[in-house]
Order: structure tokens, then sequence, then C-alpha cells
């Protein structure tokens, strides 16, 4: 895939203005193919988390839990045909929980559950333009202590829309009906933990095409990706 450059605002226009690509053509079909392959990969990812957790805790030699909160440096891909395009990294908020289940000293499975923002930013003639899309996340990390205080995470994660939205100067529309419902992807990344509290820094590359209803024959695909920086303090456990 070779990557060519853009001026700012026909590189995200492109990214973001998808829903003027005529969306007739078998779109019914497509959508409810869409929707179905979406609830079994939810419920796929859901049901092997919950296994994998209900196991782990049942062999666990330590359970901690606590609050999480850090930043999405966040940026979306898109590509069509052989050309691959960024816009400009965005900003957002990432909040949540977390539990860690050791099954030994040195690994364990850390589930989460996180609010958390992606989209994209650009500006050209003096007009500032972004895409703002907020998840709930889900990621499953295997965690591994190279130290007591030093360790290595890898993971999936399943984030579920909340909303989807465009910006351009003062102008904001709704978008989510035009982005897919589901977006899973891996995480991957290190942290560390100094008594009750922790922190870390991962990066997340999305694997699900964002855009919905893409005619057929279309190679067109938007991903999300970012780091995730983070602090955290542990209300119970270590």
């Amino acid at each position: 895939m070779k990557n060519e450059k853009m001026p700012p605002r026909a590189a995200f226009f492109m990214q973001l203005k998808i829903r003027e690509i005529p969306r007739l053509l078998n779109s019914n079909k497509i959508l409810l193919c869409r929707i179905t392959k979406f609830k079994k990969m939810k419920k796929l990812f859901l049901s092997v988390s919950l296994i994998a957790i209900v196991t782990t805790v049942a062999f666990s030699q330590s359970v901690s839990g606590g609050l999480r909160l850090g930043m999405n440096i966040a940026n979306q891909t898109t590509s069509l045909g052989g050309t691959s395009i960024s816009a400009s990294a965005k900003v957002g908020l990432m909040a949540g929980g977390y539990l860690t289940i050791m099954t030994s000293e040195k690994f364990g499975i850390q589930p989460e559950l996180v609010f958390s923002q992606f989209g994209a930013s650009a500006s050209s003639g003096g007009t500032s333009m972004s895409n703002n899309f907020n998840y709930l996340s889900l990621p499953v990390i295997l965690r591994y202590n190279v130290t007591p205080n030093f360790n290595l995470q890898a993971g999936p994660q399943l984030g579920i829309l909340l909303s989807a939205s465009q910006t351009s100067g003062s102008t904001t529309v709704d978008i989510k009906d035009q982005a897919n419902g589901i977006d899973f992807g891996l995480v991957f990344g290190a942290g560390i933990d100094f008594g009750k509290f922790n922190g870390g820094i991962r990066y997340y590359i999305g694997l699900t095409n964002l855009q919905k209803n893409v005619p057929q024959g279309l190679d067109l695909k938007t991903t999300n990706s970012g780091i995730q920086i983070f602090i955290g303090y542990a209300l119970f456990g270590k």
C-alpha cells in the first residue's frame, strides 16, 4: 500500500464526507449482513471474555481493581484502493474501571470497562474540522509482570459505539447512522505499579471498517488507532 500526501482539507473530507458516495447499491442487503456479523462478533467476544475471566478468577492468586483515567491521542486512517490517507491526531478522554486477576506472580488477565473517545482532526483555510467517536470499550488484557513494578500488556478490545459526530467550523452533524456500531482491535503496551497507584501507555490498532453501507466493489476502509496514556488507583487489592 502506498501513502500519498494530499492537502489536509481534501484528505480529511475523503474520510469525513463518505456519506456523499451513493449508498443505494444493495444497501439493505449489505446493512443486514453487517448487522448480523457485528452481533455475532460481539456475542463471541463477550462469551470468550467471560469464560476467560471466570476461569482466571477460579485459579487466581490475587485480585485487585480500581479506577482509571487517561487520554487517547487518536487518529483515523482511510484507505481507498491503494491509497492510504490519515488526518491529524485528536486528543480524547478515557475513563473507567479495571480488574487485575493474577494467576501467578508473573501472569494475569486484566479486563476493563472504559469510556473512550476516538476521532481525527484537521484544519484548512482557518476552518477546523473534526470527527468525534465515543465508545464504551471493553479491553481484555493479558498481563506479564517483568518485575514487581513493571509489566507488559497485550490483548483484544471491543468498542461499542455510543455516539459519532462530524464538526466543521461551528456546525456539528450526527453521523452515527453512517458508522459501524462495533470497533474491534488490538492493544499492546506496558504498565507500572507503585502501591495503590499504577499507570501505563498502550497503542490501539483498530481492525474493523468504520464505514457502514460501503457499495460492493468499492475498496474503502476507515480504521481507528491511537496512543493511550493513563493513570489508575486501586480501590482494593494492590
